[in-house]
């Protein structure tokens, strides 16, 4: 595997950054941004894995025979049909699985990082919504970042193995979002010594570095 920096996220970094550092996000606000960007990064892999399993249906015969030679006696039709239906269940299998992680996460930024509205992102509030609603309220206020992210990572959304892909996210954006939580008060406290009362922007572009600058493993020889 080579690792490499990946040069999209530099678009990514420069479309999200020039709406945050405006806007003049705060640190709370950026963690519910990358919280944001996260879901949907693991859900859009989710989503390009699964089409491509049911376009493709028919080419995994060769492969699923190796391994189980008794499906040679299904016909073609049922064959495609049998790994449509298991394509579309791990989908739908991790779809819920990510919201469930995501969901974890949400609770513990509620606590740790709790934002306005505290009805929808306070420690009180995050836990007792219908999760959609907060979501919704982020996409709105944050889009720019998931922008950014689909935008670096536009790659990932067309490799070649799309098994491999729909559990892609906890491979590498689970270990981003841990990256950025051990490096957020080290980056803080850096920030604060070298300007002070401004420090918030200065960590948040900090930190958006780190989140789109990130060495990523790619396939390679």
């Amino acid at each position: 595997m080579k690792v490499r920096v990946n040069p999209y996220g530099i678009v990514g970094l420069g479309v999200a950054s020039s709406f945050a550092l405006p806007q003049e996000w705060s640190l709370t606000e950026f963690c519910w941004s990358t919280w944001l960007a996260g879901l949907v990064y693991a859900w859009a892999c989710v989503a390009a894995a699964t089409v491509q399993i049911l376009l493709t249906t028919g080419s995994y015969r060769p492969a699923f025979e190796a391994r189980l030679p008794f499906l040679s006696r299904l016909s073609p039709a049922l064959f495609m049909l049998g790994v449509a239906a298991v394509g579309l269940g791990a989908g739908l299998l991790a779809f819920r699985l990510y919201l469930f992680v995501f969901g974890f996460y949400g609770i513990f930024l509620s606590v740790f990082a709790e934002m306005e509205p505290h009805t929808l992102f306070g420690r009180n509030g995050f836990i007792n919504s219908d999760f959609f609603t907060p979501l919704r309220y982020l996409v709105e206020q944050f889009w720019p970042m998931v922008a950014g992210v689909l935008i670096s990572n536009w790659q990932d959304f067309f490799r070649e193995d799309p098994w491999r892909r729909i559990v892609l996210p906890m491979q590498e954006e689970i270990v981003r979002v841990h990256v950025m939580v051990v490096a957020l008060p080290f980056l803080s406290m850096a920030a604060w010594a070298l300007v002070g009362g401004a420090y918030q922007s200065v960590t948040v572009l900090l930190l958006m570095g780190v989140f789109y600058l990130l060495p990523k493993k790619r396939p390679g020889g």
